[in-house]
This record gives structure tokens, C-alpha cells and sequence, in this order.
């Protein structure tokens, strides 16, 4: 499917509904654009890393959340290689 479209004076873009349903996208819908290899590439929006993480954690059980390393990520050297702890 291949449709024409033109870009206004300010460069905003309409997609027909029907283009947008037969991509899978509700007509309204925002999309992110960029340009790869000279062409305009549109894709959903994603989501930021911490809500995808949020949501993977979301029914962890508290007990196991407990048992995560207070420090996070801060102290990844001294949980992989047991270097000394930057802060104490």
C-alpha cells in the first residue's frame, strides 16, 4: 500500500486514517520520525528504560526487592570484580 502525502509550511505531516489502520496505528496517534539512510522512518514511541524496568519489577515480591544491592548500578565494579566500594 503507498499513498501521497504533503508536507505543510510548517512541515507537518497528516497520514490517511486508512494508512494508519492498515499500519496498525490509531488514526491520532503520535510516531516518532527519523531520517535513516536519506528516508523518513516512523515508528511508535518507546517507552523510557525505567518504566520498562518498573513494569518488569512490578509484581517482584518485596522479599526479593529486598535483596537487590542497595547501591544499584553504583557499585557494579566491587559486584563483579570485588574492588573496593567507592562509597561506604
Amino acid at each position: 500500500m503507498s499513498t501521497i502525502v504533503k508536507a505543510d509550511a510548517t512541515g507537518a505531516v497528516v497520514l490517511p486514517a486508512e494508512f494508519c489502520r492498515a499500519a496498525g496505528v490509531v488514526p491520532g496517534a503520535d510516531l516518532v520520525a527519523e531520517i535513516q539512510d536519506g528516508r523518513i522512518v516512523l515508528e511508535r514511541p518507546r517507552r523510557p528504560i525505567w518504566e520498562r524496568i518498573a513494569a518488569l519489577t512490578a509484581d517482584a515480591p518485596p522479599e526479593e526487592i529486598a535483596k537487590l544491592p542497595p547501591g544499584g548500578a553504583a557499585e557494579i565494579d566491587q559486584y563483579l570484580y570485588g574492588t573496593p566500594k567507592r562509597s561506604e
